[in-house]
């Protein structure tokens, strides 16, 4: 009786073991998928989907208003379209590829081949032309990882997250924005 029961506790550890060892192979598929080399630009994605990049002006030399009377040239306002669902008020670096944007506008995610303090400094420069203005704790940039955090005129919450990753030699970037609706 006693070895009949052993027996069944054996196979029933054998399942457990299997079972974990397939959940491991699963997650070490995804690890090594995420971490693969291919790679695909900002620009290129933005020619198979036929969309002007976000850095593009239109190339205009002016226009004439009519109700202007001198008849004076105005220089066109620039406007920035947006690559896929990334909203407009959200800057992107040039160079950055792998680019994935939620279908709310809400979660932005690429890679660009950088350090973590390149990626810090060009946020720090460019965040408040965009209305993004610095509330909570101070910017952070310690080693591989860094944090900011931004917040507009109407309440809207800009969090920025960022982790090299020194094998690929790039810093993966998550952009999440909290409306405030």
């Amino acid at each position: 009786m006693r070895q009949r029961v052993l027996t069944k506790g054996v196979k029933g550890m054998n399942r457990y073991y299997f079972l974990i060892l397939t959940v491991f192979v699963a997650f070490l598929s995804l690890i090594l998928s995420a971490c693969s080399p291919n790679r695909i630009s900002v620009e290129e994605y933005n020619q198979t989907q036929g969309i002007k990049a976000a850095t593009e002006i239109p190339e205009t030399e002016g226009h004439v208003e009519e109700s202007d009377p001198g008849n004076e040239v105005v220089e066109p306002t620039p406007v920035a379209e947006t690559v896929g669902e990334v909203p407009e008020d959200v800057p992107i670096m040039d160079g950055a590829y792998e680019l994935q944007a939620g279908r709310s506008g809400k979660n932005v995610v690429y890679q660009i081949d950088a350090t973590v303090q390149d990626v810090v400094a060009f946020y720090q420069e460019v965040l408040a032309d965009f209305g993004w203005e610095m509330v909570g704790p101070p910017d952070n940039a310690v080693g591989a990882i860094g944090t900011m955090l931004r917040e507009n005129a109407i309440g809207d919450r800009l969090a920025i997250n960022m982790q090299r990753n020194e094998v690929g030699g790039f810093v993966r970037l998550s952009i999440t924005i909290s409306r405030a609706d």
